[in-house]
């Protein structure tokens, strides 16, 4: 399935310090995807939710894909809000247009 860039820039925006997007968590997946579905997106981690091991996996996940990056509001909850720094808008929309699983 392919993923318009259009919706995928809406869902991108400056912070003071970088550049943010949400992304819901889903924990006890069967396999580590990050996919777009219905305007949202969808982070699906194999591991469980103690001890944050679901948010160790979100930020080994988008640290390959960005580098610096971390969560700013939602430590315990399913929606994150991510911030990555150093990066442009337009090449964090980019390098999450490639990450995005098309198989989902």
């Amino acid at each position: 399935m392919e993923v318009d860039r259009r919706a995928i820039e809406k869902m991108v925006f400056e912070t003071g310090k970088g550049v943010g997007f949400k992304v819901y968590v889903t924990p006890r997946a069967p396999e580590t995807k990050l996919v777009y579905k219905d305007g949202e997106l969808l982070f699906y981690s194999e591991k469980d939710p103690k001890r944050h091991a679901v948010n160790r996996d979100l930020i080994r996940f988008l640290g390959k894909i960005f580098g610096d990056v971390s969560i700013v509001r939602g430590e315990l909850d399913r929606l994150k809000l991510i911030e990555v720094r150093g990066l442009s808008r337009d090449e964090v929309v980019s390098r999450l247009l490639r990450a995005i699983d098309k198989r989902s």
